[in-house]
């Protein structure tokens, strides 16, 4: 399972959305902010990125810049993110961005104790939390054993076939070319359907609704190459039974669309 994405910020300038989505990206990670609260370090172009992805259909997250050198730092900046987002609805982790320079002189203990420090709060607010490094960070400046059984990894890494550890989104480039923004853009891929578990589980700002033992169905977010045939196959046992999922989600037709979200029941 793989999904094409890519993450932009301010120095992307004015982005059309309408554009990237037909140019097949299927994801995007907008950055929040910076640092701790201040309105001149939230990103400028962030609620317009936010508003323009949604209205074309493309699920999103964010991310927020780091400059913490404590614990404390960590746990205010997440409450600065956390305001950024208030009544938001993010289909993908809000990921917390480990690479400044200024970091390095910090130990990888307390470094890591950063990052545990940020996720926390992010968690304990109802969100999907992430973060973001290079292969090097990840190996040479985090404890990288005590993050990756509890946090989903955004690997930076950059001109190779594949990324060299698991991780849950891949940043494969930063020189990528997408339809509907001027200059070059971040690549990414996704490895895990992050808007079905956000809307499963009730995170990031979705409802819970859905998720009570009452309810006869899930939901799946369709993805490039599916069909109803397959999908029922895989979830129902059997492909003739496509028929209850057309009827369920009241479709007139078999086609389906990147990006939709089905009823599948259970």
């Amino acid at each position: 399972m793989e999904f094409k994405g890519i993450d932009v910020s301010k120095w992307q300038g004015g982005v059309n959305w309408n554009e990237v989505k037909k140019d097949g990206t299927e994801f995007a990670i907008i950055r929040e902010g910076w640092g701790k609260k201040s309105l001149t370090q939230i990103d400028k172009r962030f609620k317009e990125n936010y508003e323009g992805a949604k209205a074309a259909g493309i699920p999103i997250g964010c991310y927020h810049y780091s400059y913490a050198d404590s614990v404390d730092d960590a746990k205010r900046e997440a409450e600065f993110c956390l305001e950024n987002i208030r009544n938001m609805k993010l289909e993908y982790p809000v990921c917390f961005d480990i690479e400044d320079r200024e970091m390095l002189k910090l130990s990888n203990r307390q470094r890591t104790d950063i990052v545990k420090a940020f996720c926390s709060e992010i968690e304990k607010a109802g969100f999907y939390a992430m973060f973001y490094c290079n292969s090097n960070w990840l190996h040479n400046y985090l404890i990288k054993e005590e993050l990756l059984p509890k946090y989903d990894l955004w690997l930076a890494q950059w001109c190779v076939g594949k990324p060299s550890v698991p991780c849950g989104i891949w940043q494969k480039s930063d020189k990528g070319f997408i339809n509907g923004i001027s200059g070059n853009v971040d690549l990414d891929v996704s490895y895990k359907n992050y808007p079905e578990t956000m809307k499963f589980k009730g995170l990031n700002g979705f409802s819970k609704a859905n998720n009570s033992a009452s309810t006869n169905y899930f939901t799946y977010t369709v993805k490039k190459g599916d069909t109803l045939w397959a999908i029922a196959q895989r979830y129902l046992g059997s492909g003739t039974k496509h028929k209850e999922i057309k009827a369920l989600n009241a479709l007139n037709s078999d086609t389906i669309y990147p990006n939709q979200i089905l009823k599948i029941p259970k």
